[in-house]
């Protein structure tokens, strides 16, 4: 078991899908059984000799079918996918706390700058709209860098039209 390698088995299925090949296929190309490539996608372990053999049939080396568990890229990874939410949570917040507290005496007839005043002049509006922003720009950044690792993961895995 030491010679047994730690896969991406999340990769390597989609670099099969973006083949479109069945694990009969993939096995068939590879040259490695059928049931090896079923343990592959399922747990991600493989011998040295079945990554080289996929790697070669995807056109990849075989580090870039290893598993990369730095915690830093993992930290990353989870702030752009989440923060969006977050900031549109704290957005949410800060527009409700200002229809409760500032909008909704203004329109019983409350003095609207004294309102303010009693609030400590803090500007629910203000926060709000900024984390409104921050939550799209979050978004934004999510989105794109999903396109592109999507677009490299295409890429990586040779022109298919060609």
């Amino acid at each position: 078991m030491s010679n047994d390698v730690k896969l991406n088995n999340d990769k390597i299925q989609k670099l099969r899908a973006i083949k479109c090949w069945s694990q009969d296929e993939l096995a068939s190309a590879s040259g490695v059984s059928v049931r090896t490539i079923q343990r592959v996608e399922k747990n991600g372990t493989a011998s040295l000799e079945t990554t080289k053999a996929l790697a070669s049939v995807f056109d990849v080396t075989p580090n870039e079918l290893q598993t990369t568990n730095k915690i830093e890229n993992v930290t990353f990874s989870y702030i752009c996918k989440y923060a969006w939410l977050v900031a549109f949570a704290f957005s949410s917040v800060f527009f409700g706390l200002w229809i409760v507290d500032i909008l909704i005496p203004t329109l019983k007839g409350a003095d609207f700058n004294q309102q303010y005043e009693m609030h400590g002049n803090f500007r629910y509006l203000d926060f709000g709209g900024i984390s409104f922003f921050v939550g799209f720009l979050f978004l934004s950044l999510n989105v794109s860098l999903e396109y592109f690792s999507r677009k490299r993961l295409v890429n990586n895995s040779g022109n298919i039209s060609n």
